[in-house]
């Protein structure tokens, strides 16, 4: 591919040939002349009228609508670790960094192209997070459009992850690619290039914060929200042009309803698992298996019929710092099955009575006392579920004796 060679100077010119612009800059010693290589002639005419080629290119690409990410991967085979860098930019124009480190071994012999990857996908995801229908990428391996379009046949063990991962944001995300040269004085990919170099050699980490997951089509979106509100009601509710949104504390849930599916998205944990028990208690039980794994990109076995203990369990292990939102799938189970023994009820609060410390059944039962043990768990737990600071070992706990108590209704 030929360049272009631009000379800034008393007199501008651009050559083809860098023999003939050595040539030149030689007999015009001297006189100040700025010189730059460049793989397009209209990068190389915007940098001698001192235009920003590439903030032009970025402003079109936000007029028609597009939310913009540039990126780039890195890898050190000293370390066998790889990293990417991600410069992504909203469509009101806000931008953001992006940077992380990765050492997976099943994908270590892809080199800096694992690196390429995740950065597409942390892209991919920052869109899918802030409810952007339309998403341009800029990146400088063909693969990661060749494969997320199927033009190339994915078989390495990176391309399958990518695949797999891409997948999630299909229908809620149109991501069109662009391919840009590598280390070709391209303004942002230098940015990113750099991000992921500074991530790789001086742990320097730009963490994008949040997690989603998506369900196909809107038909449920009313009603959701009025389930969503019922179960949570001191969330503050505001309305979106994209979607509504629930604000609890610091967390925020956002609904973006699309055609084809749509995305619930936040920036914790404890209202984005509440959510997913509607769609749990709206699935048929050979999908719940497959609603969770896609909620929670956890491995579920799919011949095993999992309870709210099992998702409790699969969710435990993928949270951080604070693991209590993991517990409202086995509270859930439990107030399924205390309807289950009241004969289907929809509601067990006006069934019971508060004695002393303790929570009694109005009416007689056959495992009367097994309800009440279980209610008063429910009722402990549920009630101050928003409010609650747990550590892995303390969930775990909670979630056995909840199991406990399921076997004895």
């Amino acid at each position: 591919m030929s360049k272009f060679y631009a000379v800034k100077g008393k007199e501008n010119k651009i050559f083809t040939d860098w023999n003939e612009c050595q040539a030149f800059i030689s007999e015009n010693k001297g006189s100040g002349n700025k010189y730059k290589s460049f793989h397009t002639e209209e990068e190389a005419v915007a940098f001698l009228e001192d235009r920003d080629y590439y903030a032009e290119r970025l402003n079109e690409d936000l007029s028609l609508g597009f939310a913009v990410a540039f990126t780039d991967g890195s890898f050190e085979e000293g370390e066998n670790k790889y990293s990417y860098g991600v410069v992504a930019v909203s469509p009101s124009g806000e931008k953001r960094q992006f940077s992380g480190v990765g050492s997976d071994e099943r994908f270590l012999s892809s080199r800096n192209i694992v690196g390429e990857v995740d950065g597409v996908l942390t892209a991919v995801k920052w869109a899918f997070l802030n409810g952007y229908k339309k998403l341009k990428i800029y990146h400088d391996y063909e693969g990661l459009s060749a494969w997320a379009n199927g033009r190339w046949g994915a078989s390495s063990p990176v391309a399958l992850y990518y695949v797999k991962e891409f997948e999630k944001y299909k229908g809620v995300v149109d991501v069109v690619f662009a391919k840009v040269k590598g280390h070709s004085n391209h303004k942002y990919n230098e940015i990113v290039d750099d991000l992921a170099k500074q991530a790789l050699f001086n742990g320097k980490i730009l963490s994008l914060v949040g997690n989603g997951y998506k369900i196909s089509g809107n038909y449920f979106y009313e009603d959701f929200i009025s389930w969503l509100n019922k179960k949570a009601p001191k969330a503050k509710i505001f309305e979106r042009l994209d979607g509504t949104g629930f604000i609890l504390g610091e967390e925020k849930l956002c609904i973006y309803p699309q055609k084809q599916a749509t995305s619930i998205v936040s920036n914790g944990w404890f209202l984005l698992c509440l959510s997913a028990c509607y769609f749990w208690e709206k699935s048929k039980k050979s999908q719940v298996n497959r609603l969770i794994e896609r909620c929670f990109s956890v491995e579920i076995d799919q011949n095993e019929e999992v309870c709210g203990i099992g998702v409790a369990r699969a969710v435990l292990k993928i949270l951080k710092d604070n693991y209590a939102p993991a517990l409202i799938f086995a509270l859930f189970e439990i107030e399924n099955e205390i309807k289950k023994s009241l004969g289907g009820v929809d509601k067990i609060s006006p069934y019971f009575v508060r004695e002393d410390e303790r929570f009694v059944l109005k009416s007689d039962h056959a495992k009367k006392i097994a309800i009440e043990n279980a209610y008063c768990f429910f009722y402990e737990y549920r009630t101050n579920y928003f409010n609650l600071q747990l550590t892995y070992q303390e969930v775990s706990r909670l979630i056995e004796k909840a199991y406990d108590l399921l076997k004895a209704l």
